[in-house]
Formats: C-alpha cells, sequence, structure tokens
C-alpha cells in the first residue's frame, strides 16, 4: 500500500470518538470499515487468542521455577487469570473480526500471516542457539525479544497504538533483563513480565472488541423502535 494511503487510513481511524474506524454510537458493519481497520480488528481477535496462549505458558513457566508455595499459588492464579481471559474472550468479542475478503484485505493477511511465520520461526531457532551456546537461562529472553518487534510492526501495518508500548518493553527489556539477571531470577522475572504483558494486551483487545459488539446490539435496538415511537410517548 503506498505509504500516502496508509497515512490517509490511519488519520481516519485515529479521529477522536472512534476505535480504528467504528463509530461507538453509530455502529458500522465490517463490510463499512477500510481493509486496514477490519484487520486491526481481526488482529486483536486472533492476535490476543495467540497472545493469551503465550500469557498463560509464560506465566506458568515464570511461576514454576519458582516453586515452593510461591510458585504454587503463582500458577494458580495464572492459570484463573488465563482462562477468565479466554472465557472472556469467547463470550465478549467473538464473531467482532471476521476475515476480510476484498483483494486490499487479502494482501493484508498475506503480509500478517508472512511476518506471524517468521516470529514464529525466530522464536523456535533462537532459543535453540543459546541453549546450545550453554545458556539455557536466556530461552525465555530469546523468545521474548522476537515477539517485540512483531507487536511493533503490527502497530505501524494495522494501526493497534498499545502495541508500540509493549512492542519496545518486550524488545528492550529481555536485553537488560540479561544484562542484570541470571538463572532462576532471570527466568522467573522475563516469564512473569512478559506473561502480564501479553495477557493484559490481549484483554485489551478483547475489551475493544466487546465494545464493537455492545455498540451493535444498541444500534439493533435502536433500529427496532418504531419512527413515530417518540412521538407517542
Amino acid at each position: 500500500m503506498p505509504v500516502s494511503e496508509r497515512q490517509a487510513e490511519h488519520a481516519m481511524e485515529s479521529t477522536p470518538g472512534r476505535m480504528d474506524g467504528d463509530v461507538p454510537n453509530s455502529p458500522l458493519k465490517a463490510a463499512a470499515l477500510t481493509p486496514t481497520a477490519a484487520w486491526s480488528r481481526r488482529v486483536r481477535w486472533i492476535g490476543g487468542l495467540i497472545q493469551a496462549a503465550f500469557a498463560a505458558f509464560w506465566l506458568v513457566r515464570g511461576s514454576a521455577v519458582i516453586g515452593g508455595g510461591v510458585g504454587d499459588v503463582l500458577i494458580a492464579v495464572s492459570g484463573v487469570a488465563a482462562i477468565g481471559t479466554f472465557f472472556y474472550a469467547v463470550t465478549a468479542a467473538r464473531g467482532t473480526a471476521p476475515r476480510p475478503k476484498s483483494p486490499q484485505g487479502k494482501r493484508i493477511e498475506r503480509a500478517v500471516t508472512i511476518a506471524t511465520v517468521v516470529e514464529f520461526a525466530a522464536a523456535i531457532v533462537l532459543p535453540v542457539i543459546v541453549s546450545a551456546a550453554g545458556h539455557s537461562d536466556w530461552v525465555l529472553p530469546s523468545i521474548a525479544i522476537t515477539i517485540g518487534p512483531l507487536l511493533l510492526w503490527l502497530d505501524y501495518r494495522v494501526h493497534i497504538p498499545r502495541y508500540r508500548p509493549v512492542g519496545w518493553a518486550l524488545t528492550v527489556g529481555p536485553v537488560i533483563l540479561v544484562a542484570t539477571l541470571s538463572g532462576t531470577p532471570l527466568i522467573a522475572t522475563t516469564g512473569i513480565a512478559a506473561g502480564v504483558l501479553l495477557l493484559g494486551t490481549a484483554l485489551a483487545g478483547f475489551h475493544d472488541l466487546a465494545g464493537v459488539r455492545r455498540a451493535k446490539q444498541a444500534g439493533a435496538g435502536t433500529a427496532a423502535v418504531p419512527v413515530g415511537a417518540g412521538a407517542r410517548l
């Protein structure tokens, strides 16, 4: 997409009172959204599910290495938080991010898919490299540092501003942690911190989509009221 076109879409989608092209008090069908706005929703949904799954794993991994009663409590809390996030996603946000069918939407889908595959590949290769180098405690940081650039790119491509600070945190944070910590403290801190960031990001995205659903339901309820009903009240 030309830079000027992307900037125009971002300007429209960043208008105060809007969320990715949606007017909160005047719901729009997905077909009325720009391809970028539609994929912004889609990334919040699919990406949010992936983020929540990674977060659950990382929270449990970071908690388990602590051990003892504290570790058990953290694992239980992490499990409840992850399950609650998935439940909220399914009950409040499902069906709000259909797959865009337009040619431009398919181009965005291809770009997002390639970026995600590259991140997954890096998340497999880097841990193998650091483990082979004798730094098994660097495995979680090496995975986290692959997620950060993906989130930064997704913000640039489909305009999800909250991904920017989280992306930078997951890009710079692991480097700082590796430079200052080692062993169990490094694993626990990386796992819990990255897990909390990802789970919070996923939950916020689901909350955005839940707002879209509420707006649609409110719009449907308003449309069902006869035009002359107000005059009879």
